[in-house]
């Protein structure tokens, strides 16, 4: 079997990332199942369960890095991934980093990754013809690779993030040592609804008996939703901005120095190379999940250390100068709320020109009432997932929010026109969808476009 091979033998499984009513067919019972074909890989390491609507990612990202300085070997699974679907699996076995480490280093080999599945597929194809929950989807089965191959590479712990929701989310059959929320909004509310209490259960959902929560600042209602679960499992919650707070003592295109008051010392102008005041308290919770963690060692060392090389692409990332462009995939209202303040802050005296395509899920109107008003001009295009909304009817539904808006349909042609039609003192805001920065990202890295000015983005390995 080769890598394509593997890739069109997970695609014959349903794929609610690009057909999400796939998840109406979810039953954790089914990853149970699988899980327990395959020896219950899950069981092998420890592990951290992060949830959220928006910064789960971050969180997990941040929790890694620091882990990477630690004796400890650790693996990272979050999801979706920007370039590649290897990227969403990573093993860190080197010990404390010495200097800057190449992309994709870590990530799971396209040998290891078809080695895992190879090693798998009599489990799959047992669980796919006698399962009474019907076949494993696509997520659930790179989410039982991903344990296998912890297992395999003897992870001792694994920070998780959930794909979506919580409480029927694949990744909710470890049973972590301590779960993580991240703030929980409305999002993919044809299947979580729009209630914020109900999304709210269903994060909560990951919550075990007798375990740490650790929450980013929620609002009142759903807070109380969250500590209900805490009450009823017996679990203790800790709260950023109670328990853990974060002052921001500088706040630039290069990041963001904070002072961290954990749940055990102060962490001084530690220096967090991430865009953006919201991922403050994202470091916040991701310290004191470190502090928690037995076996790590003095956590001092190990967060100015690591949070200074956690890297996070696609979240507020400057890829070029003049003009500054910006690479962000907010794709709910609660997201671009967190960009739009990051850019009257950061942009200030610059025009703004946002390049936006979204998925057909997505609310389109939100994005323009938060955005909008920022923008001199909104070029609609897509991205080539199944799930883009024509950017003809993106458009459509922009032109109440911003005075300039126009369709270029290729991403790609796209850019190359801002970038040259623009002022240098301007800035490109690349935004809408993880899967349309991701698609250009790819681009830029493989030089499909040539900008006036070199980008940084690293060369792919």
């Amino acid at each position: 079997m080769t890598f394509q091979d593997a890739m069109a033998y997970l695609e014959t499984f349903a794929d609610y990332e690009r057909h999400p009513q796939a998840m109406r067919e979810v039953k954790l019972e089914r990853m149970r199942r699988l899980c327990g074909a395959l020896g219950d890989p899950q069981r092998r390491f420890r592990s951290i369960l992060v949830a959220g609507t928006n910064g789960k990612g971050s969180i997990c990202a941040m929790l890694y890095a620091m882990l990477r300085e630690s004796p400890l070997r650790v693996g990272l699974y979050t999801s979706p991934h920007l370039e590649h679907l290897r990227e969403r699996i990573r093993v860190w076995t080197d010990g404390p980093q010495s200097g800057e480490w190449s992309h994709g280093e870590d990530w799971i080999s396209e040998e290891e990754f078809v080695a895992c599945l190879e090693a798998m597929q009599p489990a799959i194809e047992t669980v796919r013809r006698e399962s009474p929950e019907g076949p494993p989807t696509h997520f659930e089965l790179v989410t039982a690779l991903a344990f296998r191959y912890f297992q395999q590479r003897r992870v001792d712990v694994a920070v998780l993030e959930v794909g979506l929701g919580g409480r029927l989310d694949a990744t909710n059959v470890v049973h972590q040592e301590l779960s993580l929320i991240a703030p929980i909004d409305v999002d993919h509310a044809e299947l979580l609804g729009r209630d914020p209490a109900a999304v709210a259960r269903e994060k909560a959902g990951i919550i075990k008996p007798r375990q740490t929560v650790i929450t980013c600042a929620q609002p009142e209602p759903i807070l109380a939703v969250v500590r209900e679960a805490c009450e009823a499992h017996g679990a203790s919650l800790l709260r950023c901005g109670e328990d853990v707070t974060v002052r921001i003592q500088r706040h630039s295109l290069d990041g963001l120095q904070l002072t961290i008051t954990g749940v055990r010392g102060i962490y001084e102008s530690v220096d967090v190379p991430l865009v953006g005041r919201h991922q403050a308290q994202n470091a916040a919770v991701a310290v004191a999940a470190l502090e928690l963690l037995s076996g790590t060692g003095a956590p001092h060392g190990l967060v100015a250390q690591g949070l200074a090389h956690v890297a996070w692409p696609g979240r507020l990332e400057a890829v070029h100068e003049a003009p500054l462009v910006l690479l962000d995939g907010a794709h709910n209202p609660h997201a671009a709320g967190a960009l739009r303040e990051a850019l009257t802050e950061l942009c200030a005296g610059r025009r703004i020109h946002l390049l936006i395509g979204t998925s057909s899920d997505k609310a389109v109107e939100g994005l323009g009432k938060v955005l909008g008003p920022l923008a001199v001009s909104a070029t609609c295009t897509q991205s080539r997932h199944p799930r883009a909304l024509d950017p003809v009817e993106l458009a459509r539904r922009l032109r109440p929010f911003c005075d300039d808006v126009h369709v270029m349909s290729d991403a790609v042609d796209a850019y190359t026109y801002l970038l040259n039609a623009v002022a240098a003192t301007d800035a490109i805001v690349v935004t809408g969808s993880l899967f349309l920065v991701g698609a250009l990202r790819a681009a830029l890295r493989q030089a499909h476009v040539r900008p006036r000015r070199p980008s940084p983005l690293q060369t792919p390995a």
